[in-house]
């Protein structure tokens, strides 16, 4: 094979010349990372970086971004770069670069113990998300990326002073912007051994393995010395000593503690050097390899390919010889995706890869003589080819597949999936379907559901949430993902589904099983448009307590915009126009929780293009989204994890249609309230008949007023205790008003001591309704219907106290009240019928009781045209 016959798959050229390529970087996605250096005239370094360091992003659509970041504002010393490079690049998923560097005092690395090396995690548009310490300075070590997605990276080191292997782990949740840091110890070396190389299993499921070479040196001491005075016995002894051992271990996900060492390998054969090299996963069946290189002689002639499970059976053990060492330099070993493996060196300063299939059996040599770097995951390799000082190509070339399968799904394990790559599907489907080429079980990943544009996460399922289960009509080959309603909810949408490694395992060694990267498997719905009309609905949103505290806070710093930051996540997530999507800024606390959560009112207005859903469907897609939020974009955005996924949001109708059998009450109680004041004109003409309109209004806006605290007095905490004193505290004058001048009036020997005698009841009943207000006595004495009960005479003190008792209670009572109820009314957003009604119903006894008085004080102060003559009262006819 030739890099001849490579395809050309993107170009770009450089604005500035000079830069040359120094390291290349792959992510399990397809991202290529190109390191470039630029050569310095006044330091003799080789590759001295410039005050920046220059990374150019290769993404999987061959578009490319450049980063260029400033040495001194990360405080990274020119000693990283020169003489010596010391820095390790990784890609992270999703999106996120680290490299590391030592934070050199001095000129001379390593001159004392006080280094440390530090981790820098930046995103792919060069912002700096973290920076940590990683641990003791020592180039002995090495840095694997999890095969997790959003998995982190394991660092392992030896500590020189007594190659003790530990190891430094850090889990990432790179878009919430967590990063977690857990340290421990892999392995202490027993007496008279001596570690002479360890290497990381990255494993697919997440877990990281470390394979540990070890040496006898109990051995070495008693080969190498003088034998000519041991006994065959001895002699015998010594020969049989184990002088190489290979160990491996695991750190399990969320484990602080390696499994218990297994023996890999071991032999007595004296190598001058030995080590495993290049452990991986192989893919077509999650075995696990490690290529174990002896040299003899100062080069490599052959190696060990060791496959084995993470549960320590060593399935078999196979040795390798080398195709071609002349003048060659074995530098690593490569699991093939497809079946096979290769081993990779370097000869005449040209890479060669030497190709062998499943059975060991060399096939092929590819030459390049060009820098390359393999893809993770789909067969082939990709390398650089300058075209001039400032324009590059990026060249591809296959390697050979011993095992068949579909390429499009870059995953050898996986036959078919409904619906197929490319397929237009329905609205709303309610589910996928993966077959695999041979028995599976669900095991701890997930699968995810993307937008294709904009990569909105629609759902994720989890293998064990009971929502993925087998198909039972094909055995466990099939597996079924139920989709909820609200995930392919737009027409003529792009979308793809992510299966994560681990989502299901092999049923024998429970090694997890590959799965598919983004973008690949991707389909769009049907162009089924259809017409909207007009409409708008709104309900209550609740926060979490969590979500409550947070919410308080960046509410306040921020002006009140975070809400309309909510309401802009929310949109996204539905997803809708944002423009319909709208959060009143008023909010209140839920009195029926505790501890207290805060209520938002959100309103939906009407499809404004034709690819969106109208009112009823986006409610009922908001629903499912909040209800099951643990699975979609709502968790994970900042602001909509605040929501309170128990508290249904529920459209409240519009005033008329929600209240209308009570607003039909009020009016009728309304339309008898006239008709018993006709009535009682036409019964008495010369009574006080409009005292009955008065009485009415007392008497509501008082069974309002209690309603009131007791059914929203706590809706508002600010507001209970105003709302209780000015309930309480008028009650109580009241009444005391209402019973001395009852009693005052009584002890005298006038009329008024006989109408109280002959209506004691009477007299106690209007008692008890003056504590609502004292202005209820002037029904006494009213002479409504001619009713001889309602002839009742008060002196002219007693009705000068009902009076100024009155304006009192405006003062105290009526005013407060109303007030109260207007600032309930402006911070309330439940719409219910009883703050309103109450509110009207203080503004109309209000209103009353003020009219009421100016026009008492009119009639007061004008020039009295007779004297008052006592009241004869009347009969019932």
């Amino acid at each position: 094979m030739s890099d001849d016959t490579a395809e050309i798959m993107t170009s770009y050229t450089e604005e500035i010349s000079g830069f040359q390529f120094f390291g290349s970087y792959t992510g399990r996605d397809g991202t290529i990372l190109l390191r470039l250096v630029r050569k310095s005239n006044k330091i003799a370094c080789d590759y001295p970086d410039e005050p920046q360091m220059h990374f150019r992003v290769v993404h999987p659509t061959w578009k490319v971004d450049k980063i260029d970041l400033s040495l001194k504002s990360l405080n990274i010393s020119i000693t990283n770069f020169c003489p010596t490079d010391y820095i390790l690049i990784y890609l992270l998923e999703p999106e996120a670069i680290l490299f590391t560097y030592f934070d050199f005092k001095t000129k001379n690395p390593f001159s004392t113990k006080t280094y440390n090396e530090i981790g820098v995690i930046i995103s792919y548009a060069g912002e700096i998300l973290t920076q940590f310490p990683m641990g003791e300075s020592t180039l002995n070590r090495d840095i694997a990326v999890s095969g997790k997605y959003n998995g982190g990276f394991l660092r392992v080191f030896m500590w020189p002073a007594n190659q003790t292997i530990a190891w430094t782990r850090v889990s990432t949740i790179i878009e919430k912007r967590e990063f977690n840091v857990r340290k421990g110890i892999f392995y202490t070396p027993k007496p008279k051994e001596s570690i002479q190389s360890f290497t990381i299993i990255p494993k697919l499921d997440g877990e990281f393995g470390c394979a540990i070479t070890t040496f006898n040196n109990e051995a070495l001491d008693a080969i190498s010395s003088n034998t000519t005075n041991v006994t065959t016995a001895e002699a015998i002894y010594y020969f049989s000593l184990t002088v190489w051992k290979v160990y491996v271990t695991f750190l399990l996900v969320d484990s602080d503690q390696p499994t218990n060492l297994f023996t890999l390998y071991e032999t007595s054969t004296i190598w001058r050097g030995f080590s495993a090299d290049s452990c991986s996963v192989q893919y077509f069946d999650s075995e696990l390899v490690c290529f174990l290189v002896p040299i003899y002689r100062d080069i490599p002639f052959y190696g060990f390919y060791v496959r084995f499970t993470s549960e320590g059976a060593v399935n078999s053990t196979r040795a390798i010889w080398f195709h071609n060492i002349t003048d060659w330099k074995f530098e690593a070993f490569t699991a093939s995706f497809s079946g096979g493996f290769r081993v990779h060196g370097m000869q005449n300063d040209i890479a060669v890869i030497d190709i062998y299939n499943i059975s060991g059996e060399y096939n092929n040599t590819l030459k390049i003589s060009a820098h390359y770097t393999m893809y993770p995951n789909n067969n082939c390799l990709w390398f650089i080819k300058s075209n001039g000082p400032q324009e590059w190509h990026i060249k591809t070339l296959k390697f050979p597949n011993f095992i068949q399968y579909d390429e499009r799904f870059q995953n050898p394990d996986i036959n078919t999936t409904v619906p197929d790559i490319g397929q237009t599907i329905s609205l709303r489907t309610r589910s996928l379907t993966i077959t695999y080429n041979s028995k599976v079980n669900l095991s701890t990943g997930n699968v995810s559901i993307y937008k294709y544009d904009s990569d909105l996460l629609r759902q994720e399922t989890f293998a064990l949430g009971n929502i993925a289960q087998y198909d039972p009509l094909v055995g466990y080959t099939n597996v079924t993902i139920d989709v909820f309603k609200s995930t392919f909810n737009q027409p003529d949408t792009e979308y793809y589904v992510m299966v994560n490694t681990g989502f299901v395992e092999r049923p024998g060694n429970h090694e997890a099983i590959y799965g598919i990267e983004r973008n690949i498997w991707h389909f769009k719905t049907e162009s089924n448009f259809k017409d909207t009309h007009a409409d708008t609905a709104s309900g209550l949103l609740r926060l979490s307590v969590n979500g409550t505290n947070d919410f308080e806070t960046a509410y306040y710093s921020s002006g009140g915009v975070i809400i309309e930051d909510l309401a802009k996540q929310i949109a996204e997530i539905i997803p809708v126009s944002s423009s319909r999507i709208t959060i009143s800024n008023k909010y209140q606390y839920d009195p029926n929780s505790h501890p207290s959560q805060i209520l938002l009112r959100m309103s939906i207005g009407q499809a404004v293009a034709l690819n969106e859903s109208d009112i009823p469907d986006v409610i009922e897609d908001f629903q499912e989204l909040l209800e099951y939020s643990q699975f979609n974009g709502l968790s994970r955005q900042t602001y909509t994890s605040w929501l309170d996924n128990t508290y249904k949001f529920v459209p409240t109708d519009d005033f008329w249609n929600r209240y209308k059998i009570a607003i039909f009450v009020v009016c009728a109680a309304f339309i008898l309230l006239i008709s018993l004041y006709l009535f009682a004109r036409y019964k008495n003409r010369e009574a006080n008949n409009f005292v009955i309109l008065n009485l009415v209004i007392i008497l509501q806006d008082f069974v309002f007023d209690v309603l009131f605290v007791v059914q929203n007095g706590r809706d508002f905490e600010v507001l209970f205790i105003p709302s209780v004193l000015t309930l309480i505290v008028p009650i109580f004058l009241n009444g005391t008003a209402a019973l001395f001048i009852l009693l005052s009036e009584n002890s005298r020997e006038d009329k008024f001591n006989d109408w109280f005698r002959k209506f004691p009841q009477i007299a106690s009943i209007f008692t008890i309704f003056a504590c609502a207000d004292v202005e209820f006595l002037s029904v006494l004495s009213s002479q409504i219907f001619g009713l001889d009960i309602f002839s009742a005479v008060f002196s002219e003190r007693a009705e000068n106290f009902i009076f100024w008792a009155s304006c009192i209670n405006i003062l105290i009572e009526d005013l407060p009240q109303f007030i109260i109820r207007l600032i309930y009314w402006r911070q309330n957003i439940t719409y219910d019928i009883l703050p309103n009604i109450a509110l009207v119903s203080g503004a109309v006894g209000l209103l009353a009781a003020v009219l009421g008085r100016m026009y008492q004080i009119t009639v007061r102060c004008a020039p009295r045209k007779y004297q008052r003559t006592s009241n004869p009262g009347t009969t019932d006819g």
